[in-house]
């Protein structure tokens, strides 16, 4: 157990690292959107349709899954990552402090601000943003949405580095609003129809 929980951190730092380090990714042109429902736990995501185009790098391993698409011109200065562990007995704060952690030690500045918490919902949330200062002076911003569900953690990130308007993090943070997780299991759950 203490080694599955060992490797599930090392991975979230990895990618938080990746993130502040490198950034890109996300994107997209509009384009049609039907959610994939499967039965049991799903992650929602209803407006993810517009990432059609982009790059996608998918990470597969025993306990840790992830998908980041990376902008076809941008590469890692705009990315769009979700990252899948199962679910452990740990808290969210637990886990925004892991993956806080490699900013806090290698940023010149460093801040992390909850956008919203909620510990008591049927699946416990944490959404909030950072920003990091290099000591050359760049920049970086990431929006961190955090969710248990009863099968999974899910870690959705946007990042941004170098340049980016407010307009773009409030349209982001109206994204990342929108997504949640639904069990097909539970019957008074309200998720999309299950994909065939």
């Amino acid at each position: 157990m203490g080694n599955r929980i060992f490797m599930i951190i090392n991975s979230v730092k990895r990618l938080t690292l990746l993130g502040l380090l490198t950034t890109t990714l996300l994107g997209c042109a509009n384009v049609g959107h039907k959610a994939q429902v499967f039965s049991g736990e799903n992650l929602i995501t209803p407006y993810s349709g517009f990432l059609a185009g982009w790059k996608v790098m998918v990470e597969n391993k025993a306990h840790y899954h992830s998908r980041m698409w990376q902008h076809p011109e941008l590469g890692f200065k705009n990315a769009y990552i979700v990252s899948v562990t199962p679910t452990e007995n740990h808290s969210n704060k637990y886990f925004r402090n892991i993956i806080d952690k490699p900013g806090i030690e290698s940023c010149e500045k460093f801040s992390s601000d909850t956008i919203t918490s909620k510990t008591n919902a049927t699946y416990a949330k944490e959404f909030w943003q950072t920003v990091c200062l290099r000591k050359n002076g760049s920049k970086a911003k990431i929006l961190h949405l955090l969710l248990r569900g009863n099968d999974s953690l899910y870690h959705i990130q946007k990042i941004w580095q170098g340049n980016f308007t407010m307009a773009e993090v409030n349209t982001w943070q109206n994204r990342f609003k929108q997504i949640y997780v639904c069990d097909t299991r539970i019957a008074k759950q309200n998720c999309p129809a299950i994909t065939q």
